[in-house]
């Protein structure tokens, strides 16, 4: 493990209101308890989330999600840049799309579903399918959606997608 992201958890969780109320209450072994058993459930969604295919943050105007195995999610109202287990898969190299600059935010609506731990529905991939990660990010990047660690150049959106349903 990265010493770095280690610190990294620690420093969010010990700035964390509660903990610092506990500290000073003087209940100090209450709050290092509390704070090892928080940074223990973010390595766990952090090794969950990088040995998942298919798995990725995202960023709306209703906080950030992070989609780590069928049907489980990590989700806080705060944006990106203050969500700190968010952040750290980014940097370390998961898919993050972004869809806070889609201007007509009706539309992503309509894109399919992610398969995320789990193998994507047959084609056509419509508003309630699963369809794999490259296609839903192509489509979300067609709306104005920014991607990070995704090669968009990789992704096989289908042909004319962009004009007809953006």
């Amino acid at each position: 493990m990265n010493a770095w992201i280690l610190r990294r958890l620690r420093a969010k969780t010990r700035a964390w209101w509660a903990h610092v109320a506990l500290r000073e209450r003087g209940e100090v072994a209450e709050a290092v308890s509390r704070e090892r058993q928080s940074i223990r459930s973010d390595l766990d969604t952090l090794r969950k989330t990088v040995s998942t295919p298919g798995a990725y943050v995202s960023a709306g105007i209703g906080g950030t999600t992070i989609h780590y195995a069928r049907g489980c999610t990590l989700r806080s109202y705060s944006p990106l840049e203050q969500f700190a287990v968010a952040q750290i898969l980014v940097e370390i190299g998961a898919p993050l799309i972004d869809t806070r600059p889609v201007e007509r935010k009706h539309r992503i609506m309509s894109l399919p579903l992610v398969a995320v731990g789990h193998a994507p529905d047959p084609e056509p991939w419509g508003g309630f399918s699963y369809a794999p990660l490259c296609v839903y990010a192509a489509r979300a990047a067609a709306l104005g959606a920014r991607t990070r660690n995704i090669a968009l150049a990789d992704l096989d959106a289908p042909r004319g997608w962009a004009v007809a349903n953006a």
